[in-house]
Formats: C-alpha cells, sequence, structure tokens
C-alpha cells in the first residue's frame, strides 16, 4: 500500500537549493485511468516502470499499488497506446532527519509553475499525525484534481 500527503507548493518558496539534491526526470502516461494503469520512464530510459494503483476507503491518502520494472519495448507499445497527456517532472529528493524523504516534483511542459511536495509514510497514522510544512500553500492529499492521473486527463487544474 501506498501511503502519502500531497501539497501545493510555489516553486520560488521552496526552501532548498533543488540543484544540490539528488533528482529524476520523469516521463508518465496513463494506459487506464480506471483503474489506473500507468507507464513511467525514468531518467530518460534508465528504467522504465510500469505501475496499477487502485483506491482504498482512505481516499487520496492511500491507494493499493503494484509495481513492476518493464522493458523499454514495452513502455512504448504501452506509451502509444496511452491516453490523456504525458507528464513530465523533475523529482527532487530531500532526506528528512525523521527517516522520511520529501519527493518534490517540479512539472514542466503544459503543467510548467506546478509544484507538488509529497511524503510516504510507513502508515495511515503516521500520515494523518504528520504537521504540514510552514513554506507549502495547500495539502490537496484528497484534491482529486491534483491526481497525476486528473492531471494527465484534465490538464492544469484551476
Amino acid at each position: 500500500m501506498e501511503i502519502e500527503r500531497k501539497w501545493l507548493v510555489r516553486p520560488e518558496e521552496i526552501p532548498y537549493d533543488l540543484s544540490t539534491l539528488p533528482a529524476l526526470e520523469i516521463e508518465q502516461a496513463y494506459v487506464s485511468f480506471s483503474p489506473v494503469v500507468r507507464v513511467r520512464r525514468i531518467n530518460g530510459g534508465e528504467r522504465h516502470v510500469l505501475t496499477v494503483k487502485r483506491p482504498t476507503e482512505y481516499g487520496g491518502l492511500a491507494n493499493d499499488e503494484g509495481e513492476k520494472d518493464i522493458d523499454a519495448e514495452l513502455y512504448a507499445f504501452l506509451l502509444a497506446i496511452a491516453s490523456g497527456n504525458i507528464i513530465r517532472k523533475t523529482r527532487y529528493l530531500h532526506a528528512l532527519p525523521n527517516g522520511l524523504t520529501e519527493e518534490i516534483d517540479v512539472f514542466s511542459g503544459a503543467l510548467q509553475g506546478l509544484a507538488y511536495l509529497e511524503i510516504e509514510f510507513p502508515d495511515v497514522a503516521a500520515a494523518e499525525s504528520y504537521p504540514t510544512p510552514g513554506w507549502v500553500r495547500a495539502d490537496v492529499t484528497h484534491d482529486l484534481r491534483f491526481k497525476n492521473s486528473a492531471l494527465a486527463q484534465d490538464g492544469m487544474p484551476v
């Protein structure tokens, strides 16, 4: 199960020098929106991943998720039949002293200007009790407009 909180941030207000953080270049597309079936190419083909997600009773906070590495050929095939827009983003990884990792996604292309902070948690209680960082704009964990699958279908939320 994937348990994560998501906050909307302003790129100019991120309190870290992103150029000093480890980063992943991610391209992702959706083969299906219900259930969510997503493919990702990471770092230009260093890795290709197929993911299937199913919602749980926790709403946007937790999903049942399965991932499998796939080869470039299968990725290309699935990308060709994908629906919606391709999402492109850079994910910066910032390790926290408590053992958690902040993932800061800065989008490009049609979603230029959009940025999130996401943190994955070991359990629902830890996620629900985690304090909202002071530098974020809004908690969008349960706002379906900010799901990556919704961004691929509908574009930038208004």
